[in-house]
């Protein structure tokens, strides 16, 4: 049910209520009006045959007879002479007031009062007179069809004035109505037009707000799904960059091993032959010389091998190629104290993700490394029932202030690594002294 037909159906029935009340008053003031009239008319009549009675008791009936027929009609009254036989010689005339019309027998039963009579003895007649509130309750009954035909027109002509009066009021709402609808059907350009009224200005003003608020609540939803899958793109492209650089790097580090470490090795073998043949001197240390050199060279390639890819990965698990590479770091820093934990892990992690976990690993101790000063660095490697977990600590000076600026590719490498694989990398400075960086990489 609509509201503008809720607001009709409630003033009609505020309209009704009001004429049922007003003609309850006019029935109560119609019943006590017939009352009092009908009991004054009564009292007088019966006062003023009374005193006849009293004068003329010994009169016989022909001159009561004379003197009724004289009187006439007494409004309200009925009055009637009879014989000591019980015959009816005489009945007062009727009312020629409204003569032929009576009010219905419902609404007379609820307006007239009770009647009265009252008997006078004459010699040998007797004379009673009955009160007859007929034509006073007609007199009612003409009024309230009189007050019934002006409340019907005022029901009518103020129902028809509160419908337009209605209708015009929540015009504004309808606006509104069409304007949710339009919403509704995901045109959330949609904007009202200043409404009549305050209620309705207000809600029009929240409709817009609403409206707009949608609108750039969408706008920057479908921005953020854009960037989102822009930024999918490019870690996509960056997975499959890091992929190319890893397979290279493994392409170079074999050729560096296999070709060019050969390749060393020879020309080293040949100059120390060279070396130790007899001839001229010159000749004995150019060829030391070169041997000399290509120890160095050797010795610097097989540095360079780890750092491109770690030859071991191809042949043990995260586990060992760790101690093997924290046994390269204790040779080459001998004044700093490693410790390594590693707990316990799953059997297969898979080449991408054993390398990915590796990477994160040499890229924390290498950060420690050059920028911590650090005289102790704590590896931990372990997992539990979701994840696997890096964790390098060391002693040293902790994070810069503008740790965080562009240009640190080495941390956002190893974001993107734990990203790729669902992870997270967290920096922090720890509560004693130094750094602490946890990587979390989801066993899923």
């Amino acid at each position: 049910m609509s509201l503008r037909l809720q607001l009709n159906l409630l003033l009609a029935g505020v309209i009704a209520v009001f004429t049922i009340v007003v003609l309850g008053f006019q029935l109560l003031d119609t019943r006590r009006s017939v009352r009092e009239e009908t009991e004054a008319a009564n009292r007088v009549a019966t006062h003023l045959l009374g005193f006849f009675a009293d004068t003329y008791a010994q009169a016989t009936t022909p001159i009561v007879l004379e003197s009724l027929e004289r009187l006439g009609r007494v409004r309200s009254n009925e009055i009637m002479l009879r014989d000591d036989a019980g015959n009816e010689v005489y009945h007062s005339p009727p009312s020629p007031y409204k003569q032929g019309r009576n009010a219905p027998a419902w609404y007379a039963a609820l307006v007239s009062p009770e009647p009265q009579t009252n008997t006078m003895r004459f010699f040998d007649s007797t004379l009673t007179v009955e009160s007859n509130a007929s034509r006073a309750v007609l007199d009612g009954w003409d009024d309230t069809v009189t007050l019934l035909g002006f409340e019907a027109l005022v029901f009518v002509v103020g129902n028809a004035l509160v419908f337009w009066l209605v209708r015009r009021s929540t015009q504004p709402f309808r606006v509104i109505e069409r304007g949710l609808a339009d919403v509704e059907r995901g045109a959330f350009h949609t904007r009202l037009p200043a409404l009549r009224g305050a209620e309705a200005s207000q809600m029009a003003l929240a409709f817009n707000r609403m409206a707009g608020a949608i609108e750039d609540n969408l706008s920057a939803r479908a921005e953020a799904t854009d960037a989102q899958r822009r930024l999918d793109a490019s870690r996509e492209l960056a997975e499959v960059v890091q992929s190319r650089i890893e397979d290279e790097r493994a392409h170079i580090a074999r050729e560096l091993h296999d070709e060019t470490g050969q390749s060393l090795t020879a020309i080293r073998s040949l100059a120390l032959s060279l070396a130790r043949r007899e001839g001229d001197a010159t000749t004995r240390e150019t060829s030391a010389l070169i041997a000399d050199t290509a120890a160095k060279l050797y010795a610097a390639m097989h540095a360079l091998i780890p750092r491109l890819r770690p030859i071991t990965l191809d042949n043990l698990e995260l586990a060992e190629a760790a101690r093997e590479r924290i046994g390269e770091w204790r040779h080459a820093h001998p004044e700093i104290v490693f410790t390594l934990d590693i707990g316990a892990l799953p059997a297969e992690l898979g080449e991408s993700y054993t390398l990915a976990a590796y990477r994160i690993l040499q890229e924390a101790v290498t950060n420690a490394l050059r920028h911590a000063s650090a005289n102790r660095i704590a590896i931990r490697i372990d997992s539990d029932e979701s994840a696997l977990v890096l964790d390098v600590a060391d002693d040293g000076r902790g994070l810069a202030q503008d740790w965080q600026r562009r240009g640190h590719f080495g941390v956002r490498g190893m974001q993107e690594r734990a990203r790729a694989f669902g992870g997270e990398v967290s920096i922090q400075n720890r509560d004693e002294g130094g750094t602490r960086v946890i990587a979390r990489l989801p066993l899923e």
